[in-house]
This record gives C-alpha cells, structure tokens and sequence, in this order.
C-alpha cells in the first residue's frame, strides 16, 4: 500500500522529519532515530514539504510523487549551500561533512570501520577546505589540495603551514577526493569539476620487501629479548602466522579466542573489526600463534578485561589504567613496534609486511590459492596473488629446475638422406 497504516510511519517521512527536524510523530509520541540527522535552521528557510499530498493511480502529474521530487531536490540545492565544516558550540559539526557522516551512519551495509575511514578522510579535507561552500568548489580547489596534501605544506596570509601531521600518499589522497566527490555529487556539483579532475598516479604493483628466512630468524630471536617491546612481538608472531592484520586483531573480544586443552586453538575475526564481509573469519592457530595468543590473553586479564564481551586489547585511558569495554585506540601499537624497530635495527619494518609475509610463505609452502584466500579474508585469488611475493631463494629454484642434462645436438640439414632422395 502506498499509505501506511495508523499505527506506523513511511520511511521517506521519517527521513524528512528527521532531516528537518518537524514534530514528532503523535501516533507513537517518539522523535525517530534520525533525528539526529537535523539540520542547521538554514535549511527550512524555503522549505515547506506536503506529506498530505494523495498520489495518482498512474503518477503522472502526481501532487505526491512532485511533493516528493521537490523535497528531495531542495535537499539538494541547500546541502549545496553548507559550509564543508561548521562546528557549534557543542561540538557538532554542523557543516556538510557533519551532515554526510550522520546520514552515512545511518546505513546497515557500511561497517565501523568503513565509517572510521570516511571520517578520517573528512578530517583531513576540512583542514584545508573549512568553511568553504560545496556550492564554491572549484576544480583550482581540488588541485590546489592535492598539491598541498602531498607534501604538507600550505603558504597563507604570509606563514609557512603544515596543517597535517605528515605527506600523503597517491592513494591516500584519491581516496580523501573520492569522498569530496560523493558529496559533490549527492547535490549535482561535481560535474563541473570532474573533466579538470585527474587523479594521482598509483602503481598497480609495488614490490615489497619480504624477509629472507635469516633475517626472519634474526628478528625474532632480537625482539623476544626485549620485554619494553613485547606487545609487539607478540602481535608481530600472531601476524607472522595467521595473517590477521593488527586493525582486525584490535577488534577481538574474549569471546572471540579459543583455546580448548585439546584439539585446534583458532581466533575469530569479527564483522565490527573488519573492512568487507569477506574478512571476518576463523584463523587456526599453529603452536607460535597459540603461544603468542595465550600472552596476549594472560596480559588483558592482568588489565581488566574478564567478560566475555571485553576487548582483547582494552583502551588505554590513563598510565597503567584500561578500559576493557572499549578496544584499543588506532594508534595502540606505535609506541611497542617503535621500540621493536629500534631493537632489532629493522627500521622501516611495519607491521602489515608481515601479513604479505605470510602470504608468501603459504604459497611458497605450496598451499592451494583457494586456502591461502581464505586464510587471508582476500575477495578474489588475484588479492591473493598481489600480496604474495617470492623471495629470491623460491625464484632461483624455479629457475634451476629448467636445466636438464645435455643433449645430442639435433643433427644438422647436411644429414645422410635416404637413398631414394626423398625426406624422411
């Protein structure tokens, strides 16, 4: 039915109400759970929707179906005419970028980490877009942030500025641009800007370097004698064997680990701590994950966390105090994989490597692609394949194995031909 019954509320008048923030409903006496979503009052200035309005039986001339058409494209035009950031007083940003990230986290397909992402993308567009309109975007704008992004470095009113705390990536900043362009695009702007828009070159592949089996050996023999630095050994073992990365390792709750007496330990990476839906996985544990697993555990108990639904790394609120029902900053392994660097003298050893590391030894180790996909949460056997990279001892093997044992050489065209002339 296109009218709802009396006792419920159409989604698109739960949208509109939320968004303008209109009365709350009478049959329920509830604000809907949008309501969050409200706009600055700027917004309402011309805006007057007709939820009354009946539809035709075929739509066409239709005072609903055009009531609706131009509610939505005055949503349009006055999101245009937001600043990109607008905090109030409260510490709400009441700007576009406020506004985008409160309607995207109303969607049930987008994960927190996703979110997580967006926001972080945002941030780093308002240090340079602040309270510019989306209307005022031009494409000098989006090249003038590239350029600035990239090397951190932004001349104004006669001062030097580096408004974030390092240069971006190539990638990094398509992906902060791809963001702006979504919402360019929500309100119809970003076709003006798109023709002048290229984004930054971005290698397809990149070799990375993996650790010889010496220098794995090495690393960990050093890190394991360092206690300042155990909480990065620990995850850099669980890595270097599972594959799970330390964002998805941040994510595990206790009830998430199992370690029976007898038969296979595994981890279970949970939905909330992942990027897709083909991440979240069990990993088997082998006796070096077991082991680094179980310090980990005997570590979190020490600081707190008991429940079942506490966090396997729990929140550092102050020195020598956690927050169990809280998982672990972003940042939860800089300090410990600093001083593993500094100890084992492996500088630029970050802890994703170790991830492509143990790609590589599954297929080196002659796992199936199909297993090795599964293992690392990869959507295709290409994803797969891109972070697994042989190490030179693998690829001299393969090269060897070409050489077979001398042959007669093939006997040449001066060869004794049949006595009747013809070829054989």
């Amino acid at each position: 039915m296109l009218t709802p019954q009396n006792n419920q509320t159409d989604s698109f008048s739960q949208d509109l109400e939320a968004l303008f923030n209109l009365p709350p409903s009478p049959e329920t006496n509830e604000m809907s759970p949008l309501i969050l979503i409200s706009a600055p009052d700027s917004l309402t200035d011309s805006f007057d929707p007709d939820l009354s309005a009946e539809h035709t039986a075929d739509h066409r001339n239709c005072p609903a179906c055009m009531a609706a058409d131009s509610a939505l494209q005055g949503v349009k035009v006055n999101f245009a005419k937001l600043q990109f950031t607008n905090i109030d007083e409260n510490g709400i940003d009441r700007g576009a970028a406020g506004v985008w990230m409160r309607l995207r986290r109303q969607s049930m397909s987008l994960h927190a980490r996703t979110h997580e992402a967006t926001q972080g993308y945002l941030d780093a567009l308002a240090k340079f877009l602040g309270a510019l309109r989306l209307c005022d975007i031009t494409p000098g704008h989006v090249r003038g942030y590239q350029i600035a992004r990239l090397h951190n470095f932004v001349r104004q009113g006669g001062k030097d500025l580096h408004p974030w705390q390092h240069c971006a990536g190539h990638m990094l900043i398509n992906h902060e641009i791809s963001v702006l362009g979504q919402m360019l695009k929500h309100c119809r702007l970003w076709q003006r800007i798109q023709p002048f828009y290229f984004p930054l070159s971005v290698k397809q592949w990149s070799p990375r370097t993996i650790l010889t089996e010496d220098e794995e050996e090495r690393l960990f023999k050093i890190a394991a004698s360092h206690p300042e630095a155990a909480l990065a050994y620990h995850v850099a073992v669980i890595t270097n064997n599972t594959g799970a990365a330390g964002l998805e390792l941040r994510g595990l709750r206790l009830k998430h680990i199992f370690l029976p007496a007898e038969g296979i330990a595994e981890i279970y990476i949970p939905e909330d701590s992942v990027k897709n839906n083909s991440r979240p996985r069990k990993l088997p544990l082998n006796p070096k994950a077991r082991w680094a697993v179980e310090q980990i555990y005997k570590r979190a108990l020490q600081l707190g966390s008991c429940e079942p639904d506490h966090y396997l790394f729990p929140f550092r609120v102050l020195r020598n105090r956690f927050d169990p029902t809280r998982q672990a900053s972003r940042s939860w392994l800089r300090k410990s994989w600093a001083k593993l660097r500094k100890a084992t003298g492996f500088q630029t050893l970050e802890p994703y490597q170790l991830r492509h590391h143990f790609a590589t030894k599954l297929l080196e180790a002659d796992v199936n692609i199909e297993t090795a996909q599964a293992l690392m949460g990869h959507l295709n056997p290409a994803m797969t394949r891109y972070y697994a990279h042989q190490r030179t001892r693998v690829k001299y093997a393969a090269v060897c194995a070409i050489e077979t044992k001398k042959k007669k050489p093939v006997a040449s065209q001066t060869a004794r031909q049949p006595a009747d002339g013809t070829r054989g």
